[in-house]
């Protein structure tokens, strides 16, 4: 059974941003990653090690709001004020402004979920512990690399768009999982957008410089790369785990298919704040409602959980971390209550 309307209406007193949160939690997180930095670069052993760990978490949480901003009303100065707030604290300075991860949008858009033109979604055809393993770090790693190219040639590309074209056909402008993706470019680049690419370029150039003459040690390089690919990498698995990833002949679903195709992920809430920050964790409930704020998630799924029949599809999609992983593995889908094998 599935209600779209039923899902609207018991989550619409949930809503609206407060944008206070965002600011606070953004901040505390910020602050708590920038020390984190620090301790892991200049304090002794142990010290360092802590460091490391709150360093990575803080930097995968900061970087999880990249997926709010996405879903951001543009014509809300609030909502718009803490994007470029976001950006120059965090997201410019690891190179990886809001912009790149505006193709999320067609992620949820129906006709192009699970199908060719998604940039979110590749069926996992190897569901062996080396081919799960491969599609985090080649999803992971991959793309950070072709935004790093595509923001080297930035310069060479704004100077001749053409040769731009036919070098890069579009590719390193999203962070993407599905490498066969096209930008179409549905999102048009704001004035802050183009500044915060145009900033990002700048800087890899600055970093680039300061690496090459000497002024950063490779040493304090590797440290900071380590901190950052370690966060990204739990982001990578916390992916893994957000679909079932079972639409192999990639044609379009109906909305009930794609809410079985996506987890809810129950358990310890501390845990799954950490491996699943920012409301990650509710992701079949982000599908159902994307609207819906990341503080207002949990609230929004108990009263789902505890209003809609039992035979609401949403029930299906409620899983533990374990359990995710087993029918990850085992390539099984969820349909009207009974567990199928995917073909």
């Amino acid at each position: 059974m599935y209600s779209q309307a039923s899902y609207i209406k018991l989550t619409k007193p949930f809503m609206a941003r407060n944008m206070l949160q965002y600011w606070v939690d953004f901040l505390c997180t910020w602050s708590l990653f920038v020390m984190g930095m620090v301790a892991w670069l200049f304090a002794p052993m142990a010290l360092s090690i802590v460091g490391l760990v709150i360093g990575i978490f803080a930097a995968y949480r900061c970087g999880s709001f990249m997926h709010e901003i996405v879903h951001f009303n543009r014509r809300n100065k609030e909502e718009m004020a803490f994007k470029a707030g976001w950006n120059l604290l965090f997201g410019i300075i690891i190179l990886s402004p809001s912009r790149l991860y505006d193709a999320h949008l067609e992620h949820h858009m129906p006709k192009s979920f699970a199908t060719i033109e998604d940039p979110e979604y590749v069926p996992i055809t190897n569901r062996s512990f080396f081919g799960l393993a491969f599609f985090v770090f080649h999803h992971v790693l991959g793309p950070i690399t072709l935004v790093a190219v595509r923001m080297f040639l930035n310069p060479i590309i704004w100077m001749f768009p053409a040769l731009g074209a036919k070098l890069m056909n579009g590719k390193g402008t999203s962070l993407v999982i599905n490498w066969d993706y096209i930008p179409t470019d549905k999102t048009k680049a704001t004035a802050f957008d183009r500044f915060a690419i145009v900033a990002s370029t700048v800087l890899l150039y600055v970093y680039l410089g300061a690496i090459i003459s000497g002024l950063v040690p490779l040493a304090i390089v590797a440290k900071i790369l380590a901190l950052i690919i370690i966060s990204m990498v739990l982001n990578g698995v916390r992916t893994l785990v957000a679909h079932r990833y079972i639409n192999y002949d990639r044609q379009s679903v109906s909305r009930e298919e794609q809410l079985l195709d996506s987890v809810n992920l129950m358990g310890n809430p501390i845990i799954g704040g950490l491996l699943a920050p920012v409301g990650l964790r509710y992701h079949a409930l982000h599908h159902l409602v994307q609207a819906l704020p990341y503080h207002s998630l949990e609230p929004a799924h108990k009263k789902l959980v505890a209003e809609l029949p039992e035979d609401d599809s949403y029930h299906q999609v409620n899983v533990s971390l374990s359990q995710a992983m087993r029918e990850l593995k085992s390539g099984q889908k969820t349909e009207a209550g009974t567990v199928m094998a995917a073909s």
